[in-house]
């Protein structure tokens, strides 16, 4: 059997120490691989995401990424993004600014000092839901009272956000599993509260049956800069933590600007690399 050699980086994104932030593997040069391959990689890692990067296909990318959970392939997702950025910054030696392609478009990436940061100016997909909030309750194992707002939001990746009350309720909630899949089905649920420009805020996709935290989100953080936005919140620079309840810290940056446009970065630490090696038939 033919075994052809891809090299990747492991990194953790939205990290401030070494054990810290959300791993992530980066493919730097994947344009031997097909969907397959790449959906199979994804799940030999069972790393929240895999990201494969490919030739762009617009002039005004340098590169055009390819981002894989181990079920399925996303349009964006923002770890991988700013991942994959990092990788890349230091083995082409770009400048600090420059364009990437997604599956969700252009998106414009910016290297200041340590920090990472993607922008969007993109439309804004919002679904107020108005529905009693009990159900949306149980699903969180809280009070309806603990629940200000609950909005699907895309501006890349679409997400269930619901605003809650307090800090103690983001902590202490616990998602029922079955109506996880009822209500959030394969998109992902992020919960937040903001207080003096700190958000605190969690995320929970579902994996193989069964419902997984998320340490560090970007397209979340992106989402609800773009709700903030709806809601008439913006210009805003707020600090974001997650992570921390799984043992995971994870520090994020979200600003939204006077032109509407969202802001997400983090640092990244590289932590290894590697060769991973491929079948070149008979993929099963």
């Amino acid at each position: 059997m033919m075994l052809t050699p891809y090299p990747y980086q492991l990194v953790n994104v939205f990290a401030e120490s070494h054990f810290g932030g959300n791993p992530l593997a980066v493919f730097p040069q994947a344009d031997g691989l097909n969907d397959l391959q790449m959906q199979l990689i994804a799940r030999q890692f069972n790393l929240s995401e895999v990201v494969f990067v490919h030739q762009a296909e617009q002039l005004s990318a340098v590169k055009k990424l390819r981002i894989f959970t181990p079920d399925y392939e996303l349009p964006f997702a923002g770890h991988p993004t700013i991942g994959a950025s990092f990788v890349l910054h230091r083995q082409l030696g770009l400048p600090d600014q420059y364009v990437l392609q997604t599956n969700a478009g252009l998106i414009e990436i910016y290297h200041q000092q340590k920090q990472i940061i993607f922008g969007l100016n993109t439309d804004i997909q919002i679904q107020t839901i108005k529905d009693d909030p009990l159900l949306y309750a149980k699903l969180l194992g809280l009070q309806p009272a603990d629940i200000a707002q609950i909005a699907w939001v895309n501006t890349g990746s679409q997400q269930l956000l619901i605003q809650l009350n307090s800090a103690s309720a983001i902590k202490t909630c616990q998602i029922d599993t079955a109506l996880f899949h009822q209500l959030v089905q394969q998109s992902a649920l992020y919960v937040w509260f903001e207080e003096h420009n700190q958000a605190k805020v969690r995320l929970f996709f579902g994996s193989n049956g069964a419902v997984v935290e998320d340490p560090g989100t970007g397209s979340a953080a992106a989402n609800l800069g773009g709700l903030c936005i709806k809601n008439g919140l913006t210009p805003l620079n707020w600090k974001i933590t997650q992570g921390d309840e799984i043992q995971r810290p994870n520090r994020l940056t979200l600003s939204v600007d006077e032109s509407e446009t969202i802001y997400v970065g983090g640092e990244v630490i590289a932590v290894g690399n590697g060769e991973f090696f491929v079948p070149s038939d008979n993929i099963k």
